[in-house]
């Protein structure tokens, strides 16, 4: 599990300019919007992503993400860090999101036949991925462990981003730790049976 966190985590150093970025936004720098979307955007496809979202819909949620954070920029407070304002954003976004995908699926029709999987998408499957271990987690752990760990944001600023305690915040970490650390070891057992084949 430490291997496929790991290589998920993003360096801290990479955000420190943003905060400056942000505020340039807000005075019509033209160059702050590329240096932010160029910044923010693969975490926040990663966020989306992570939360069972397919290609399609996580892109349109970063794109609804965008014009959101166009039209509220005023309401960023210079001084204070961006990722936690650019994450709950994002997650109003996401919520928003299911809500209306949820609304369209009450009004459509069900089918009988599922399409099979490729035999490409089996094939990628083969070792326990990020995103895989992930999807395992209730949603409010999926969603701290997501901020945590490909956002690169601290305790407090998802504690901010969700609009929780720090203390909560630990203890779904913790508890999706827990989780992942299980089925991992259950996949562990698993694999020596499903190798012999």
């Amino acid at each position: 599990m430490e291997s496929a966190l790991q290589e998920n985590v993003l360096p801290r150093q990479g955000f420190e300019g943003l905060d400056r970025w942000m505020e340039r936004y807000q005075q019509a720098d033209p160059d702050a919007p590329g240096a932010l979307i160029g910044a923010l955007s693969p975490r926040l496809l990663r966020f989306f992503r992570s939360q069972a979202a397919s290609r399609e819909q996580a892109e349109d949620l970063l794109q609804e993400t965008w014009m959101r954070i166009h039209r509220v920029r005023h309401t960023y407070r210079p001084g204070e860090p961006v990722l936690p304002w650019v994450y709950a954003i994002a997650r109003r976004v996401r919520v928003d999101g299911y809500r209306r995908t949820r609304r369209i699926t009450l009004h459509e029709i069900a089918t009988d036949v599922l399409p099979e999987k490729s035999a490409q998408a089996e094939a990628r499957n083969q070792g326990p991925m990020f995103d895989t271990l992930v999807a395992t987690l209730p949603e409010a752990q999926r969603e701290v462990v997501t901020m945590l760990k490909v956002g690169g944001l601290s305790l407090e600023e998802v504690a901010r981003a969700t609009s929780s305690t720090v203390g909560a915040v630990k203890q779904k970490a913790h508890r999706a730790y827990d989780r992942l650390r299980k089925v991992l070891q259950i996949r562990a057992e698993e694999e020596p049976t499903g190798s012999a084949q």
